[in-house]
């Protein structure tokens, strides 16, 4: 059976996130103990590494708010086309990547799947 709560978007949020840091902290404890002890957890941390969290965190939000105003489908082809995105300004901006087969193939197949999606909308059912 399906269980229905009264929480929010925000406190779902919340929940997932502190999730996900109880395990980031404990696999960065378990892993890295030795760099911790010796450099502490900032170390090289800079203006860069700021500018990646906020991007993320960011991109978190638009997620959010496209979820609730689209349907599950569209934020699928949103975050695929972001990671796209960031490969690309990877490979050729910052040169650390290398533009592959696989990765044109998984290119052509999200660009044509998104224009797909667009150009043959889904009906919705009238009873």
């Amino acid at each position: 059976a399906v269980v229905s709560t009264q929480s929010t978007g925000w406190l779902r949020n919340v929940q997932l996130a502190l999730c996900s840091c109880i395990v980031g902290i404990g696999n960065i404890a378990l892993t890295q103990q030795d760099h911790l002890t010796e450099k502490g957890a900032f170390y090289d941390f800079n203006g860069i590494i700021a500018a990646v969290i906020m991007s993320q965190a960011y991109g978190g939000l638009l997620i959010s708010l496209v979820v609730k105003y689209t349907d599950n489908i569209v934020k699928v082809f949103a975050t695929s086309i972001s990671i796209i995105l960031s490969s690309l300004i990877t490979i050729f901006y910052l040169g650390e990547l290398s533009f592959t087969m696989t990765f044109g193939c998984g290119l052509f197949l999200v660009v044509t799947a998104s224009m797909i999606y667009s150009a043959f909308p889904v009906k919705a059912k009238t009873e």
